[in-house]
């Protein structure tokens, strides 16, 4: 008998046929317990696979594919590009550098920046355990770039990454509290910050 309720994995796993021999017996020993909950999580999964199947694969326009690549070989190998710039943070509302119609800091961190393609805030709230919401707007510099992806990366690994829209705004939901540093990247342009969370 199995030692234990299986996981999702290994749930999807088994229906997929990648268990080896003794692990896929211990697996089908428990599905042939009856156990509710697991059966309906088997029935999910049949049927996130059949739909997934079924959903026609389209090809991505040509200068998406190399926007995509160009972001992701900037995310994992900045050492090898020398254009680079660290943004400098104009104040974060914990250390007291407050401002007209900044908020206080029981509600979160709120932070501001300037870099090479301008201004960005940042406010991070609470969300579920051990992450953030963050929402906040990039101020491009006149004649600048329209679009903006951001990685949010801790100790050097990306956690999250998303674009900003059109007009510079920022909605990222449930970023892990502990990243440590944000990159901007917007055609030529990389800016990076350090970021501290914590508290918000």
């Amino acid at each position: 008998m199995i030692a234990g309720k299986p996981t999702l994995t290994d749930l999807l796993d088994w229906v997929e046929g990648r268990l080896s021999a003794e692990r896929s017996d211990q697996v089908s020993a428990y599905v042939d317990s009856a156990d509710p909950a697991t059966a309906e999580t088997l029935d999910w999964i049949r049927s996130f696979l059949q739909d997934a199947r079924s959903m026609p694969l389209v090809q991505p326009p040509a200068a998406l594919s190399a926007r995509l690549r160009g972001v992701f070989v900037g995310l994992h190998s900045p050492e090898q590009d020398s254009e680079w710039t660290d943004a400098a943070l104009l104040y974060d509302t914990r250390l007291g550098l407050t401002a007209a119609g900044v908020r206080s800091a029981d509600d979160g961190v709120h932070l501001a920046f300037a870099s090479e393609l301008g201004r960005f805030v940042l406010d991070a709230s609470p969300a579920g355990p051990g992450e953030v919401d963050i929402h906040g707007l990039i101020m491009l510099d006149e004649g600048g770039a329209t679009g903006v992806d951001l990685a949010f990366l801790q100790a050097g690994s990306l956690r999250r990454a998303a674009r900003a829209t059109k007009d510079g705004r920022i909605d990222v939901r449930g970023v892990p509290i502990d990243v440590d540093e944000l990159w901007l990247t917007s055609e030529r342009t990389r800016v990076r910050a350090r970021l501290d969370l914590q508290g918000s």
